[in-house]
Parts: structure tokens; sequence; C-alpha cells
């Protein structure tokens, strides 16, 4: 999951109530035991993407240091007792957004910093088994102020690439790429018009079919983007995170504008036949990501501003006993949350900031399980 303009601010926007109209199964009722398996050494670092998938589960972030102030990118493999840490491509800078196809098929995405000007500039990164490198796309010439925003991989063996960039004229272009997961052959450009301002998170699924989430939500069939049709409380809502559970049952979540909360947790879910609103608590929150546990409930997860509401600032909302979605656990250790996984056992992963943040600054990453 990268970081779109809401999550990289942190503390932007205020929200819109939604329509309350759906419910979920309550199946997953019964609070359940978080562990907290923070990686060691990490402080003033943070998380920002957690990924599983073929028995590879991959965390990345990055660590600022206190003096310069400047970010190193952090990539983290879990090894089934701890995280294992491997060096970088790029010196400064952070990962935003990691996608795991296979134990040789992960790559990740953020932004490399130059130490001396401070300029960012886009990263793309494939672990190919053995080590990290650096990957470059084929952005048309001249083009300048390159972004990536989102990667995953698909179950087909494909890896799928989001940004943004300029061209020589000063105007401003999407761009979607396709490639092999493994590494091996070249990039195809595809249509990139999403109809959205901004993609947050890609999610790509069987037959070329892939969804998109930012200021809205939207669908790429092979050939053309379709913006979805959203309920009309939610045209100012935005989307960081989207899970598709089945064909007709894919979920995105986020957060809303409100005119006395700070945010408002917000989630949509298409049910085979439209997108409709998802009730979520009238609370201070916003959600970063959506995955489902074994019993195939979803957990979301996110970060509240608002001590009344949880003033460690961790935000995860699962089916209460009514069957609606409530605040019932709160995974210790952990301040923000800004994404989740479900690995191959069934577990739920979630990563993040260490409780203590202040300013923005976290003392320490954190990354806990869900049995």
């Amino acid at each position: 999951m990268s970081l779109s303009p809401p999550r990289a601010a942190t503390a932007l926007a205020i929200g819109l109530v939604a329509v309350i109209t759906t419910a979920v199964s309550p199946a997953s009722a019964l609070t359940h035991d978080w562990q907290d398996v923070s990686p060691p050494d990490s402080t003033n670092s943070v998380l920002f993407d957690v990924e599983s998938a073929r028995g590879g589960t991959w965390a990345v972030g990055g660590r600022r240091d206190p003096a310069t102030r400047l970010f190193a990118p952090v990539a983290l493999r879990w090894t089934g007792t701890g995280w294992q840490a491997f060096p970088q491509p790029a010196d400064h800078g952070s990962l935003e957004d990691v996608a795991v196809g296979a134990p040789d098929e992960v790559w990740a995405l953020g932004t490399r910093i130059d130490a001396v000007s401070n300029q960012g500039s886009a990263l793309l990164q494939h672990w190919d088994g053995t080590a990290w490198r650096e990957v470059t796309l084929p952005f048309p010439q001249g083009a300048s102020e390159v972004s990536l925003s989102a990667v995953d991989v698909d179950a087909g063996g494909s890896v799928w690439v989001y940004g943004d960039y300029a061209d020589t004229s000063g105007d401003y272009h999407s761009a979607l790429f396709r490639g092999e997961a493994d590494g091996s052959g070249g990039w195809t450009s595809l249509p990139a018009s999403t109809g959205l301002t901004w993609v947050s998170r890609l999610e790509a699924g069987p037959g070329g079919v892939v969804h998109a989430v930012g200021d809205g939500v939207s669908r790429f069939d092979g050939t053309s983007w379709t913006k979805q049709s959203l309920p009309p409380s939610l045209n100012e809502a935005m989307f960081d995170g989207i899970e598709v559970n089945a064909a007709n049952e894919i979920w995105a979540v986020g957060h809303a504008r409100d005119n006395h909360l700070w945010r408002r947790p917000v989630i949509v879910r298409y049910d085979g036949d439209a997108w409709r609103t998802v009730r979520t608590p009238m609370e201070t929150g916003q959600l970063f990501d959506i995955v489902f546990d074994s019993s195939g409930s979803p957990v979301a997860v996110g970060e509240t501003s608002n001590p009344a509401v949880n003033p460690a600032g961790n935000y995860v909302l699962t089916p209460g006993p009514q069957g609606f979605l409530t605040r019932t656990e709160q995974p210790p250790g952990a301040a923000y949350l800004y994404a989740a996984a479900t690995d191959t056992t069934g577990r739920v992963w979630t990563v993040g900031g260490a409780a203590g943040a202040e300013g923005g600054a976290y003392p320490a990453a954190y990354a806990g399980i869900r049995h």
C-alpha cells in the first residue's frame, strides 16, 4: 500500500458522514489475540506496508536518522521466528508499497531522496531471491517528476505498477505498466486513465482485471478503466485500501469528511450488483487497509487522532455481535496501523508505528500477528 495524499500527511482532511446501509456477517464477533512481533533495533522506524503470499511475508518502510532527518529504506522478511533485513539499492528514501508473488517475486516501490538536494525521485525494486535490485520503467523520453504510487502481483505471474510523470511540455500523465513478476522480459504500457485524481492502491485479479482506489474506485477490464458509481454521500471520500474477496465481493476502505469529526472511517462493498456503504462507528478515525481472516470475516486497520477513541492511536474494526463493524480489538504496543495482510495459515498481519508517537515521529516500527 502506497502513501496516498491523505496518508502521507497523516493529519490533513476532515470527512463527510457516510450513509449507513450494510451489515456484515458476525462470524468474527469474538475478540482475537494479537502478538507483538515488532522488529528489534527499529528505533525511529515505521512500516508502511505488509504482504504475504506462498509462504513469504515482507514488510517495508523507512528508518529516520535523527541527525539528518533523512529516511533510509527498510525491507524486512519474516523468517518464521523474526525479521531479516537486507541491503537496499537506495541509501536515502522510504518504501511505501510491497507486493509478494513468490519467494523470488517480491516488488517494492517508494521514493529515493537525494541527500544533497533533498529532492525525491521514484524508486522501484525487485527481490530475486538473493538481493534487492533497482528496476527502471520505460517512461516516455523526456519524462520528469516521475512518481510511483502502487504495485501488485497477480496470481498469473504478472506485476503491475502505477505512477505519474510530466512530459516535456510540463503536462502531467498517469502510467500503468505490466511485466513479468520474476523480473524477466520487458514491460507493456497499458491505458492508465482511471478517472481518479490520484491512486493509492492497485488490486490485480484474474484475467487482467485490476481495481484502483484513491479519490474513488475504478476498474480496469484489460482494455479500459471505468470509474465505479459509489453512494452519492461518498463523492468526497478518500480510499487507501481495497480487497477483492470474490468476483462479486469487493471492499474498499478510507475516510470521509465530517464537520464535527477529524476524519470518519468509511467502508464500501461491491456485492455483484452495486457498491453500498458498510456501517462504521460514528467516531474519529480513518482506515488504511482491509483483509479477511481464516473465517472469511473482514479486519480493517487504521488510526485515530482522538484519545477518547483510543489513546494509543491504533484503530481496528471487526464484525461485532450484531454484524456491524465495531472497534473491539487493540493490538498491544501499536500506534497508527498502515497495512494488513493474511498469510497462508490464515493469520492476520498488521504493521505501522509503535505506541508513543509524538509529532508524527515513531519511537520504533510495529508489527503484529492476529491468531
